[in-house]
């Protein structure tokens, strides 16, 4: 029998928080700043989603949400019912600052999500732990952290910056320079209108360029995948297999340790020194005078000019010129 009662106890242990899960209490609040607006978020858990368009003010909604967890303080679903009716939001100016529940007590009992319309003309700052990040349609900066969660930018008028552990980063039309890091993330870009910067541990990296701006991207073992390169270039990766594709108006750089080396250049006149320490390099579609052999070839396609320098320790390299 005791042991019939403590096991109907653990079982509504588990329960109670169930239904306490169920409690979701959403809140609205409205700013008339019509320009310049600074948006800084930061989240736990919680998700951010911020998007501009042809608005006047700043409404800024969202939800607070019961927790599930062991270490739920009993008191949840009224500290959730207090935070709705008065929510970590403040004004100073054009910044308006949103917060995660301000201690401890807080954190464990409940997440916040943020949903915030804006007008085009504004900069975000935000900052999660786990809490998946969208934001689209603003003119200028965006900077993003994250520990672990998806990350997903579009149509970003200016800079972009993205800093962040693991979660997929996913970023589409760029108007400005894009800067990523992260420790373990896939990170697909497209559009890309400035310069690119990437730095990545793990995490397959493919890009699309629309402008001129240079691309420096380095992995420890990734594969990557560069569309549409028109300025220079820089690749730095110890694994993984490198496709590029784009017209070298500038010098290209091209290391990597293991992996083949794929590309497509679209110029008809450049200079080139390609050599692999295990494997063979080809060459189609226009001569080289110079130094052709198995696994180098280095002179001049047409006139010569920007210098594409490639070299793998271990693979092939595969070179097609051509408009």
């Amino acid at each position: 029998m005791r042991a019939a009662i403590s096991l109907a106890a653990i079982a509504f242990g588990f329960v109670a928080p169930g239904i306490a899960s169920a409690q979701r209490f959403s809140f609205e609040q409205a700013f008339d700043i019509q320009s310049g607006v600074t948006i800084d978020v930061t989240t736990h858990r919680g998700k951010i989603d911020v998007v501009a368009g042809p608005y006047d003010r700043v409404v800024v909604s969202g939800a607070v949400t019961v927790r599930v967890a062991w270490d739920s303080p009993p008191d949840a679903v009224e500290i959730a019912r207090r935070l709705a009716k008065a929510p970590p939001i403040t004004r100073a100016g054009s910044t308006v600052r949103l917060r995660p529940p301000a201690d401890d007590v807080e954190r464990r009992a409940v997440t916040i999500d943020y949903q915030v319309r804006v007008p085009i003309d504004t900069e975000v700052v935000s900052e999660s732990e786990s809490g998946a990040t969208s934001i689209s349609g603003v003119g200028r900066k965006v900077t993003v952290r994250t520990q672990s969660a998806a990350i997903t930018l579009a149509r970003l008028g200016g800079d972009a910056d993205v800093d962040t552990g693991s979660g997929a980063v996913r970023i589409d039309d760029v108007r400005g320079a894009l800067r990523v890091t992260t420790s373990s993330s896939g990170i697909t870009a497209r559009g890309i209108a400035a310069a690119l910067r990437v730095r990545t541990q793990s995490g397959q990296v493919e890009a699309t360029l629309v402008g001129g701006g240079d691309v420096d991207v380095e992995t420890g073992s990734s594969a990557i995948r560069l569309r549409g390169v028109n300025g220079g270039l820089t690749v730095t990766t110890e694994s993984g297999r490198v496709d590029l594709d784009g017209a070298p108006s500038r010098a290209w750089t091209v290391n990597t340790g293991s992996g083949a080396v794929d590309a497509r250049l679209h110029a008809a006149s450049f200079s080139l020194d390609a050599m692999t320490q295990s494997g063979s390099v080809k060459v189609t579609g226009a001569a080289v005078t110079g130094t052709t052999e198995d696994r180098r070839v280095a002179g001049e396609v047409g006139s010569g000019g920007p210098l594409v320098r490639i070299r793998c320790r271990s693979g092939s390299i595969t070179l097609a010129i051509g408009r």
